[in-house]
């Protein structure tokens, strides 16, 4: 069985969950919100974990052990939001109810897309890009640093205007200035450490590795100059991209022990590739809809491969 964990409202987890519906696989839906109020959850302390799920209004129960394979789109904001639905609860339920999803979840031994640490290391964006630049891949030249002089060092390297932000692992808009903006911006800003980074120059790409499947598109933005996450109203034009840029996706995705990820990165004129962001868990609606790749199809595969797998293991061990 395949389990989508998500809220109502997460409209990428809902594709995921109504796509495999379709093709006929169990799965099931698990919003973390409704529990402890709405469902009650019983697992052992021995591993491989067993227990069960039961919802209060009825629903079909889960059966843990018979978990295969697990989407997960957004780990924090999940097992922050638990027990939101009904009564607001109090510090120890929070706390309690965390506690208990946490140790469930790492219980599960199955396969994930993504893995927890993998889904938490995320926040790290920085450690991210150090680790995939011992691969040998380019990424942007950064700093994060609270104090100018050493900023004033950093700009004077580059050619181009700086990009900065603050550090926090879910600021997602980049700001664009030259080094006097920086230091007013700073100014307002004495003790907070920003995040500086070399505006590579170039076209702007976002691909998405699902496995060994690798698809992407060039984003034409009206507004170049602040990249981030897709807007609604960028156009993405499919692209396929040489055999080196699919290896250099496949290698930072498996260095980040990421399943499904999107990479955002720059083509320079010189037809280098740099990778500038890697998200765990990407909105892939609007580039699907833009392009026609099939990426919820890629995903969907994936996670019923993983399930069809598991099932075939255990008939053979149990034969």
């Amino acid at each position: 069985m395949i389990l989508v964990l998500g809220t109502a409202e997460d409209q990428h987890a809902a594709a995921i969950y109504n796509k495999i519906v379709a093709r006929g696989n169990r799965v099931s839906y698990f919003d973390p919100r409704l529990y402890p109020r709405e469902m009650t959850v019983t697992f052992d302390g021995a591993l491989p974990m067993t227990g069960t799920v039961r919802y209060r209004d009825g629903q079909s129960a889960i059966d843990l052990s018979a978990i295969n394979s697990v989407y997960c789109r957004q780990w924090d904001d999940l097992i922050a939001g638990a027990g939101a639905i009904g009564a607001v609860p109090d510090a120890v339920e929070q706390r309690e109810t965390e506690a208990s999803l946490g140790s469930l979840f790492r219980g599960l031994e199955c396969y994930w897309v993504n893995p927890i640490d993998s889904l938490i290391n995320s926040r790290y964006r920085i450690h991210q890009l150090q680790m995939i630049r011992t691969q040998g891949i380019r990424v942007p030249e950064i700093i994060v640093s609270n104090d100018f002089r050493r900023v004033q060092a950093f700009f004077s390297l580059t050619d181009e205007k700086l990009l900065y932000r603050p550090s926090g692992w879910n600021s997602a808009a980049w700001n664009v200035g030259q080094v006097d903006e920086i230091a007013r911006h700073i100014a307002d800003l004495p003790v907070t450490p920003v995040e500086y980074q070399e505006n590579i120059i170039g076209d702007e790409v976002r691909a998405f590795v699902i496995g060994d499947t690798v698809c992407a598109g060039v984003v034409e933005s009206a507004d170049n100059e602040f990249p981030g996450g897709l807007q609604g109203s960028d156009h993405v034009r499919p692209i396929e991209l040489p055999q080196e840029a699919k290896r250099i996706c496949r290698r930072a995705a498996a260095t980040l022990d990421l399943r499904f990820c999107s990479i955002e990165m720059r083509i320079t004129p010189e037809g280098e590739y740099a990778v500038l962001d890697v998200d765990s868990n990407p909105m892939f609606l609007h580039f699907e809809q833009t392009t026609r790749l099939p990426i919820s199809d890629r995903l969907v595969e994936l996670l019923i491969a993983a399930d069809v797998d598991a099932y075939d293991s255990r008939l053979i061990v149990n034969a």
